[in-house]
């Protein structure tokens, strides 16, 4: 879920591209060494680093220029719920689980009519899930258990799974905040080459991931303050708004045989 700190870090992420193309570890596109970060830089680390030719660029939201501009029903977004990793099949008059378990997925077993299911904790290994099915089926008929496997004798339509959580959102609210971005240089024509870099890849992207969500970016005008010129600190600002959602997200169970009686009671499996 997109927040306002989740978005100033996806700008700071998005404008440290802009100064170094090739990474982290080549030169920025200007020559001078830049650091990007969300939030406001500390006086000691600022002076420190423009006294060694550094340029700092933060990005700090500014919540005053704040707009709600929700305007559609709420609508949930589920999305594809991963490949299990712990395997179960069918093997004679029994089920044998193979693989890798995992928390957020759900084992079952269905005999004679019946399924039975369990929730995987951390820690459970293909013998613990085993273990843990025998244990129910054996309420209701007899049931085996030698190592991974379940013995069924007599059983009649087993069927056997492995379903995954998936994951679903919905979005609540939506809201443009503007945002700063300074470019805190040692002089004048750093600050304004800099700046005029960033302010150019502002105006040029139309949408930001930002946590797997797009949001609209629009770029907007920004000021040069000279106050600090005498102290050898020279700041430029660069204004972006971004239109990001608020949303509520959580795990979303899967279905493993439909709706029946789970373990004695009646529910969705």
């Amino acid at each position: 879920m997109p927040d306002q700190s989740d978005v100033e870090a996806a700008l700071a992420g998005f404008l440290a591209g802009v100064l170094y193309p090739e990474g982290a570890a080549q030169a920025t596109v200007m020559g001078p060494v830049c650091r990007v970060f969300p939030g406001w830089p500390v006086a000691a680390a600022l002076e420190a680093d423009l006294a060694q030719g550094v340029v700092q660029v933060s990005v700090v939201a500014m919540p005053e220029h704040r707009r709600d501009t929700t305007r559609y029903p709420v609508e949930t977004v589920v999305t594809r719920a991963p490949v299990a990793t712990l395997v179960a099949r069918v093997a004679g008059d029994g089920v044998v689980f193979s693989g890798v378990a995992a928390p957020g997925q759900v084992a079952g077993v269905r005999v004679d009519g019946r399924p039975y299911s369990y929730r995987i904790q951390a820690g459970d290994d293909a013998g613990a899930v085993a273990a843990a099915l025998a244990a129910l089926v054996r309420v209701d008929r007899p049931a085996a258990l030698v190592g991974v496997a379940i013995g069924l004798p007599g059983g009649v339509g087993v069927v056997a799974r492995v379903v995954t959580d998936g994951s679903g959102g919905a979005e609540v609210r939506r809201q443009v905040v503007a945002f700063r971005v300074s470019v805190w240089a040692p002089s004048v024509s750093v600050r304004d080459q800099v700046a005029a870099a960033l302010d150019v890849a502002l105006a040029s992207v139309t949408f930001l991931d930002v946590d797997g969500w797009g949001c609209r970016v629009r770029g907007g005008a920004g000021a040069a303050t000279d106050q600090g010129g005498a102290a050898g600190i020279w700041r430029r600002d660069v204004g972006v708004s971004v239109e990001f959602p608020t949303a509520s997200t959580g795990a979303l169970p899967a279905m493993l045989f439909g709706v029946d009686g789970v373990n004695g009671v009646l529910t969705s499996v």
